[in-house]
């Protein structure tokens, strides 16, 4: 599908979504599941998809700027957490990699000589 790769973008369809007429929600079967087919299009996805696209921080300011953000669960706060975490992570292992590489780019320059 389609996604979004401008804020101006992502503001359109927030707008769409948010004055889209309400569908009835999908049922959920017996196990807990939803059907096979794919997530419904509603704030809440769309909020979600925006904070793995734009990070968590982004999301909800523009979530904000539209008058969204009070429509969002506690699964979407869950998620931005997990997300936060994730970057801080990555950020964190970017930076122990570039102190390994500059260790060996001077271990290497040491032996030169």
């Amino acid at each position: 599908g389609w996604i979004p790769e401008t804020v101006e973008e992502w503001k359109l369809l927030l707008h769409l979504i948010q004055n889209k007429s309400t569908r009835p929600a999908p049922q959920v079967s017996l196990n807990g599941n939803l059907g096979d087919g794919p997530s419904p299009i509603n704030v809440e996805n769309v909020a979600l998809l925006l904070a793995k696209a734009l990070g968590p921080d982004r999301a909800w300011s523009l979530l904000q700027e539209c008058g969204l953000a009070l429509e969002l669960s506690e699964k979407f706060t869950r998620t931005c957490d997990i997300l936060r975490i994730a970057e801080k992570r990555q950020r964190d292992f970017r930076a122990l990699i570039q102190s390994m590489l500059e260790r060996c780019d001077g271990f290497l320059w040491s032996q030169q000589w």
